[in-house]
């Protein structure tokens, strides 16, 4: 991993905080809002493989942790190991297979999006969290995972052609 991706990792985990804090958070949609944060973490997880998701997703997810109203390292354990199954499933570098790939990425958001929610409901019963109730849960399910997988048609193609250009060695333009 060069320093140029370890960059754009970095700016575009703190730009989707910002983006994730100020504007989706606050959406008025019905049963919640899509999780910028994940599907951040599973793109960079699909383009960069198991080791950049688990990395990536543990920064990201302590970085949200310290913003929030529950007890430290959730949404680490949580992101964490989104990153890391998202990129064992890193589809190999064929050309042409963008369509195919970017299928490949609603499902890898829609399946994270549903374990990433679970594993944090679990994580709340077993904390006592009394906001973990089984409507909430639903309401998260039947609302982040669509949201999300919307949201990953823009977010991953962008993160891809982000990570494509940093790793291109500038020696050989």
């Amino acid at each position: 991993m060069t320093a140029r991706l370890l960059l754009v990792g970095a700016v575009a985990v703190l730009i989707a905080l910002v983006v994730q804090s100020t504007v989706l958070a606050r959406l008025p949609l019905p049963a919640g809002a899509p999780d910028l944060l994940l599907v951040l973490v599973v793109a960079l997880a699909l383009a960069q493989g198991s080791l950049a998701g688990t990395v990536t997703g543990f920064v990201t997810g302590l970085l949200a942790d310290l913003g929030a109203d529950h007890e430290l390292g959730r949404l680490a354990v949580v992101y964490t190991l989104v990153g890391y199954l998202a990129g064992s499933v890193r589809p190999g570098p064929v050309r042409g297979e963008a369509v195919r790939s970017l299928l490949l990425a609603c499902v890898v958001v829609a399946l994270a999006a549903a374990g990433g929610i679970t594993l944090y409901a679990a994580e709340g019963l077993l904390l006592g969290d009394p906001r973990i109730t089984g409507a909430a849960y639903l309401d998260a399910l039947t609302g982040t995972v669509p949201y999300s997988v919307v949201l990953s048609l823009l977010v991953v193609p962008v993160v891809g052609s982000a990570v494509r250009r940093a790793d291109r060695d500038p020696q050989r333009r």
